[in-house]
This record gives structure tokens, sequence and C-alpha cells, in this order.
């Protein structure tokens, strides 16, 4: 039992250091931490910077909204077709809010679903990058930042089903977060 016992505590510890536990800086996914420095290709091309590489500080000086969508999973593809319709009445309401999603590695070969339901930037993630796993993200995931690049709310939908965009309740919730990160 005491061996077991060390063994997850290590492999906690290493997952901390991995994390940034202990550095005294938050965590990815923790309020408060910075925007990571990765640089990603637009592939939506409604985007203005279609086909360019470029990094979330492009997005600075807005709210950022920043889902984690899968372009193979049905309901990132429908959460992002909603999205895009709720973002441009966000928009037309004056609030200072911009979205990008971020495709993951394996999605590769599906970017066309969801460059089907959405007209805002589609950011591919790649080996080199791993901006998924920089986030300490998974399918789902939002993360809401404030127009100087700091995280004000991190959303795991798998937590909690009921907080996503398809509800009026998710939406409610996302435009709460965004007034509240500055937009």
């Amino acid at each position: 039992m005491t061996i077991e016992r060390r063994s997850f505590i290590s492999g906690l510890g290493l997952v901390c250091v991995a994390a940034g536990c202990g550095s005294g800086e938050p965590a990815p996914n923790e309020p408060g931490a910075k925007q990571p420095g990765f640089q990603l290709q637009d592939f939506q091309p409604q985007s203005e910077r279609f086909g360019e590489t470029y990094g979330l500080e492009e997005f600075r000086g807005s709210v950022l909204l920043l889902p984690l969508y899968a372009g193979w999973c049905s309901t990132c593809i429908g959460c992002a077709d909603i999205l895009n319709d709720v973002y441009k009445q966000w928009q037309s309401e004056g609030l200072n809010v911009r979205v990008a999603a971020i495709n993951p590695i394996n999605a590769l070969h599906n970017q066309k679903f969801l460059v089907e339901v959405c007209d805002f930037p589609l950011l591919q993630d790649t080996e080199q990058q791993n901006a998924w796993d920089a986030l300490l993200g998974t399918k789902d995931d939002t993360y809401v930042y404030t127009p100087d690049g700091v995280l004000g709310t991190f959303i795991d939908f798998q937590a909690d089903l009921s907080q996503m965009i398809v509800s009026e309740a998710g939406k409610a919730m996302l435009r709460k977060a965004i007034v509240d990160a500055g937009g």
C-alpha cells in the first residue's frame, strides 16, 4: 500500500511539474494564467488572416473566447454553428469579444466540417506547437481571456455539459464570462 501511494504521489508530482504547479504561476487552465505563445495556422477561408500562422496575441485588445473544437466531433460542430450566431449577436450588442477555435492534431483531415458552420478564425494545432496540451485542454474546453491576454475563466464542459452553448443557460454563462473579462 505504501509503495502504491508513493507511486501516486510521485506521479502527481510529475503532473504538477509539467503543468507549472509550485512555480508561482497559475496552470494554463487556471484564472490568471497568461496566454500561451504558440503559433498556429488559420484554416478558415472567411477569416481575415486565412492561411497565415499567428498566435493568440492577435486578439489582444478584445476578450478572446477560445474553445477547443474537433472537426470530427458532431457536438463540437454543432456548438461551433451555434457559437457563430451567438458571436454575431454579441458583436451587434457592442461586446468587445473575438472568437477563435483550435482544431486538434488528430482532426487535421476534418477541418472542413468546422469551416462549413462558422466564419470566425479556426486554428490548426500541430505536433510542434501542441497547443491543446500546452493549454492542458480537452475537447469542448473553453478559455476566456481578458483584453490583455490573461485567463479570466476556464470552462470545463466535460465536468458540466449543461453549461454548453447549446442551452440558454450556457449562452448566458458565456456572455457573463465575457462581460466579466472586460468585454
